[in-house]
Formats: C-alpha cells, sequence, structure tokens
C-alpha cells in the first residue's frame, strides 16, 4: 500500500506533451540548413540554459537563436524560423483526461524545465493545472534540489506529503533525496494505478484505451 499523499506533483514533457520536432524539420528544410541545425543551435547552447532559469525571457532566447543562425547561414533564415517558433508539440489527451479526474481529488502541480513560455503552452493545449512551475519562474531547475522543495512550499505541502512522477531517472533520484515520494513515469495506466492504491476513485482509466496508454519520448 502506498504511503499517503497531500498532492501530487508532475513533470510536463513525456508525460503531457511530446515532441516530434517537425516544426524545426520544417524550418530546417526552408532554410536549406543540414539535419539537427535547429537543435544544436537552440537546446544545445548555453543560452538555452539562461532561458530555463529565467535570465533570459523564451522570446529573448529564440532572437538570440536566430541571429546566430543568421549569422552563420546567412539572413535569409530569419524568415524559415516560423514553424520551429510555432510547434508546441502535441499534447496527450490520456494523461489530460487523467488530470482532469485527478483534480478532482487532490491538488497537483507541474515542474518542467521549461523557460517562461510554459503558461501559454498549457492553454494552447488545454491543459489545466492546480499550480504550474517553470523553472524559469523558480530561477532554478531540476534536478536542484531547491527546485522540488521550492515547488512543495509554493504547493503548501511538505515534502513527504508530495508524490512526483518523472519520466527522468535522474530528476526521480533527486526528487527522492529532497524527501518527495518519487517514482519513475512509465504509463497514464500505471500512474492511475498508483493512484487508485491510495484510495482514489479513478473511473477514465478503467476501461482502457488500446494504443493510447503507453507513452513515448
Amino acid at each position: 500500500m502506498s504511503a499517503r499523499i497531500d498532492g501530487l506533483l508532475l513533470d510536463m514533457n513525456g508525460l503531457f506533451r511530446h515532441w516530434k520536432d517537425t516544426g524545426a524539420q520544417k524550418s530546417e528544410h526552408l532554410a536549406h540548413l543540414p539535419e539537427g541545425t535547429i537543435t544544436r543551435y537552440a537546446y544545445e547552447h548555453p543560452s538555452y540554459r539562461l532561458a530555463r532559469v529565467g535570465v533570459l525571457t523564451d522570446e529573448q532566447w529564440a532572437q538570440d537563436v536566430t541571429n546566430r543562425l543568421a549569422a552563420d547561414f546567412g539572413p535569409h533564415v530569419r524568415h524559415a524560423l516560423g514553424p520551429w517558433r510555432a510547434d508546441r508539440g502535441e499534447a496527450d489527451r490520456v494523461m489530460t483526461k487523467l488530470l482532469a479526474e485527478i483534480r478532482q481529488h487532490l491538488p497537483v502541480g507541474v515542474l518542467s524545465n521549461s523557460t517562461d513560455a510554459l503558461r501559454a503552452d498549457l492553454q494552447h493545449h488545454g491543459i489545466t493545472f492546480d499550480h504550474v512551475f517553470p523553472s524559469a519562474e523558480l530561477g532554478v531547475d531540476k534536478p536542484s534540489p531547491h527546485a522540488y522543495r521550492d515547488a512543495a512550499e509554493r504547493m503548501g505541502i511538505p515534502t513527504h506529503g508530495l508524490a512526483y512522477f518523472d519520466d527522468e531517472p535522474t530528476f526521480v533520484q533527486a526528487a527522492q533525496s529532497t524527501g518527495l515520494q518519487a517514482h519513475l513515469f512509465t504509463t497514464a495506466a500505471d500512474l492511475a494505478a498508483y493512484l487508485g492504491e491510495l484510495g482514489l476513485p479513478l473511473t477514465s482509466m478503467r476501461s482502457g484505451v488500446p494504443g493510447e496508454n503507453s507513452l513515448t519520448g
């Protein structure tokens, strides 16, 4: 039997949003860039970390990416990045439905290593949490213990009373060391089963949706 919890804290990407990078691929095609160029310039550059901890806004970071690409590949790149910026990933509707049901019984927060675009992205996808913690607003990102402690404090829940799920093992280990009841996320069905053990009367996963309960990436 799982220990009692007073709230739930969840990761975002890999649970509620999945990235296929179709926007980046389209922009690379339009700009005649080698495959993977946008990933290197956008997410493997130090400026992305600055945006994740709130030193840069999402717009400032995107402008920095644009300027560096234009400097290295030519000014035509500036007019080809629209699809990359417009791509906000794909929402997982099974998890979104489960979230709405969980929130009837427990407060649920999202803790994500993300820029300040997270709130707008949630609204875009129609995903509603009780508490939203982009690392850009916290000023610190996972796996720092401060990220988990700050989220728990803002939720008004002691760390030992907060369950946490993430699909990144390193982040799960960090949350456990901070005192959260942290677990590796596998599927929506497994999350629902865990909460069912706590006595939450969840119904959305009972019938099952073939092919939709197993979440990837």
